[in-house]
């Protein structure tokens, strides 16, 4: 490229770059100009007001998070802190559904988006046109640790509409359809389904594909948690499958995987992934799935109840568990989504999260059993009974030893159909803010850097370009995000710098609320958020909008 002869902000020097793209690992400086990569090359002779020595370390694209939640709690928890510790410069948000939820339980608003209402702070039930949109602008003026996408939920969506049975009416289709037109206009990337939860699990595919073709106008994203993951996991695949033919949509099929002893053959997940390459090869359908790492995993702990319990409202729902028939009668059909517990095996349920019982978040499942002395799917619903609400109740989180470890190596971590993610939310630790004891699960700390530890360090299953193109061009490329995702001139500087031996997970089970560690620099927009294995406080993130082209 000649000689350099600019002078930028920022030099990392001497560092193995690893580009997201896939390439093969090499030795180069990089310069910063503003947000964006200036030069990769040779900068000897050159300066820089930050001049960095990544001798002995990795210098990677920004890590893009396919799949979180932060929908909820980026409100309250700006910068960040538990993905930016990881290296997770890009998150897409509003997943499963889900994306217009009110703020956590006992949080407050961050301040410096006050003077912009919209879907999350007003009351509701019904929202002004706008509301939506307002969104994104709120998040611009408060500021974000790292850059956020965000998908429009279906489940909100209905919530909206005050639709919770099975057709909607015209009415309440065009409620819909304005709300997700106006969030597509605004910049939103994307529509979600969360079709095993309420009120989601009561539409017909015909309805997802009626609203999925409002988005589809604006080149957007279909991502879906399906109807079923366990015994119906191949038809919900075709469910799925006929969006995105009807739509044209590039679609996600979220956290693909088969937990073991569900009810259904392991081979399920094989055919599944094999679906979704013929669709690729043969209808060449933008189709990808992503998954977390770990062999346990989080859910929804109402996706366990039948929805008869609930269809009478949340008040009616909480007399039927009240009630010693109704209990019975829950108990005989219990079998869904985690159906290893309808066959007995409560161990695999290590904990149980309802926000409105911060105290027994961290608690052990099998010690709440011991204590009581009563059968393990009574202490369940006596939880789920003391809900306050119905969004109260749908907000409780189970967590549970779910998949096998070489399962998720010859899926998820080799295949290039599968994405990376956390299924997490950003949050603090406790000493920052009241959000922890709502998020106090160690999924929210450790997911993404576990990638690097156990499949590249540990197992070397992965190697270090293949692990940062899961997390780089692909998602770049798959949601549209343009110029993120690699380490090439001209591209946002969304950057980290760190020697892979020193990464470290300091969250456990017992104590979830630390954050990761190890990563010297994290830079987002071309602006440290971790300097010195430090964390800035730096907003310097973006709502990354997928605006309709003119």
């Amino acid at each position: 490229m000649g000689i350099y002869n600019r002078k930028p902000d920022v030099i990392i020097r001497n560092g193995c770059i690893v580009d997201g793209t896939g390439k093969m690992p090499y030795y180069a400086d990089l310069a910063i100009i503003g947000d964006k990569i200036d030069y990769i090359g040779d900068l000897k002779g050159v300066t820089a007001p930050l001049d960095i020595d990544a001798h002995h370390k990795y210098v990677t694209n920004g890590f893009i998070d396919s799949h979180t939640h932060s929908d909820r709690s980026l409100w309250t928890a700006p910068e960040a802190y538990s993905f930016v510790t990881q290296g997770i410069t890009t998150q897409v948000a509003g997943n499963c559904g889900y994306s217009m939820r009110t703020i956590m339980d006992g949080c407050e608003f961050d301040p410096a988006g006050d003077g912009i209402d919209c879907v999350y702070n007003l009351p509701g039930p019904t929202y002004p046109k706008g509301s939506l949109a307002a969104t994104l602008d709120k998040a611009e003026k408060m500021g974000m640790g790292n850059n956020v996408a965000f998908l429009c939920g279906h489940n909100d969506l209905r919530v909206m509409a005050q639709c919770y049975g099975v057709t909607p009416t015209e009415e309440q289709y065009k409620i819909m359809e304005d709300f997700i037109d106006e969030a597509m206009q605004a910049g939103f990337i994307g529509f979600s389904t969360g079709l095993e939860f309420v009120p989601g699990i009561n539409s017909k595919p015909d309805e997802v594909v009626r609203l999925a073709k409002v988005a589809a106008k604006y080149d957007a994203n279909y991502s879906t948690h399906m109807r079923d993951e366990g015994t119906y996991i191949l038809e919900a695949i075709n469910e799925f499958l006929t969006v995105i033919r009807a739509t044209g949509m590039r679609g996600t099929v979220s956290h693909l995987n088969v937990k073991y002893d569900n009810g259904v053959p392991n081979d399920y997940l094989q055919k599944g992934m094999d679906m979704l390459k013929k669709a690729r090869e043969v209808e060449h359908l933008n189709v990808m799935c992503d998954m977390l790492p770990t062999t346990f995993a989080t859910g929804g702990a109402m996706a366990l109840l039948p929805p008869w319990v609930y269809a009478g409202g949340w008040d009616a729902a909480k007399k039927i568990l009240a009630d010693p028939n109704g209990r019975e009668k829950v108990k005989g059909d219990f079998c869904r989504y985690w159906r290893f517990l309808s066959y007995g095996q409560w161990d695999r349920l290590l904990y149980v999260q309802p926000e409105y019982m911060p105290e027994i978040c961290t608690v052990p499942f099998k010690d709440l059993v011991e204590k009581s002395g009563k059968e393990p799917i009574d202490v369940f619903l006596d939880i789920m009974q003391a809900a306050p609400t119905l969004e109260d109740a749908n907000a409780v989180h189970i967590q549970g030893n779910v998949f096998f470890e070489q399962q998720l190596i010859d899926s998820v971590v080799t295949d290039p159909i599968y994405m990376w993610m956390t299924d997490a939310s950003n949050t603090y630790e406790p000493q920052e803010g009241p959000l922890a004891k709502n998020t106090a699960n160690v999924q929210e700390y450790m997911s993404m850097i576990y990638f690097f530890i156990r499949y590249v360090r540990e197992l070397g299953v992965i190697s270090i370009q293949d692990a940062c193109k899961k997390v780089g061009s692909v998602p770049a490329a798959h949601f549209m995000l343009e110029d993120r995702g690699t380490l090439e001139v001209g591209k946002y500087a969304d950057i980290n710098v760190f020697d892979i031996n020193e990464l470290k997970i300091n969250s456990t089970f017992t104590e979830p609320c630390k954050y990761s560690s190890g990563m010297s620099y994290v830079f987002v927009n071309g602006k440290p958020v971790i300097a010195n294995g430090e964390r800035t406080g730096a907003r310097v993130g973006k709502v990354l909008r997928h605006l309709p082209k003119n």
